[in-house]
This record gives C-alpha cells, sequence and structure tokens, in this order.
C-alpha cells in the first residue's frame, strides 16, 4: 500500500511500528490517555495521525527526515498544498512512516481495521468489558435492594 494513502488506523498502526511501540496486551478503553513513554500503543489511545500531543514527540525528533519526504513527494512548496495545510498531522505521519519503510508498506498487520480487533484476541474486547461491568453492577444492586427491607 502506498504511504500516501495510509488513513485512520492503518496510519497509526504504522506510525506505531515506526517508531518501535510494541501493542499493549492490556485492554484500554477509548479516551484513555496514552503515556508516550511506555513503549507500546493500544488501537483505542494512539492516534498520533489526530492528536499534536501524541506526535509531538515523533516531529521534534524526526522533523528534519519528515520534511525531506514531503519535499521529495510535493516540492518546496508543500505547505501550500491544501490537502496539507487541511490536515498537517495526517501528513506529517504519513511522511514519518516512509522515512522508516519507504513508499510502500505491507497491507497485512495483526490489527484488523475494519473491526478494531487485534488478532489472538477476542473479537469484541469492548462488549466484553462492557458486560463484565453490567454484571458487576447489577449484582451490586440487587445487593443493595437485599439490604433494605421495604
Amino acid at each position: 500500500m502506498n504511504v500516501k494513502r495510509l488513513d485512520g488506523r492503518q496510519l497509526n498502526y504504522w506510525v506505531a511500528k515506526s517508531a518501535g511501540l510494541k501493542l499493549s496486551a492490556d485492554y484500554q478503553l477509548p479516551g484513555t490517555p496514552h503515556d508516550p513513554e511506555s513503549g507500546v500503543w493500544h488501537p483505542h489511545t494512539y492516534n498520533p495521525a489526530n492528536d499534536w500531543s501524541q506526535a509531538g514527540l515523533i516531529l521534534s525528533n524526526e522533523w528534519f527526515n519528515i520534511e525531506d519526504a514531503l519535499v521529495e513527494w510535493f516540492g518546496l512548496q508543500w505547505p501550500h498544498i491544501p490537502a496539507i495545510s487541511e490536515n498537517p498531522l495526517k501528513w506529517f505521519m504519513r511522511a514519518y512512516v516512509a522515512t522508516q519503510y519507504g513508499d510502500e508498506v505491507e497491507d497485512s498487520s495483526p490489527f484488523d481495521f475494519t473491526s478494531g480487533s487485534v488478532a489472538g484476541t477476542p473479537t469484541d474486547v469492548a462488549a466484553q468489558h462492557a458486560g463484565a461491568q453490567h454484571a458487576a453492577s447489577k449484582s451490586a444492586k440487587s445487593g443493595w435492594f437485599r439490604q433494605k427491607s421495604w
């Protein structure tokens, strides 16, 4: 797949791989903050293609290589191209992946980008987690009702 076409979770996967991050084995709730010092990433928490705070370290360490890739792709006028100026972070992360792997990357990965699941894990971990939370809250409520004698 051409790096310029990477988007969404697939782009985030390749950025994580480029940065040498390992996939977290622990389930992460969506919206949980990503710890950049952890050395791991999770599809629910890692979103450097849209989160400046997560991409900042990459940009500060790799800026000159990223800019070289953008110049190679679009010429010196790359900052004035509407697609880049409308969503620069996405293009910066694409360029970062290109600095690590070239202009083409494999389509396959351990992550199923359509369903949001990771190979070797339950297909719908979020539903299982929500079900466990519901069961726990239901048992806590029923205990509370047992204590009350109405």
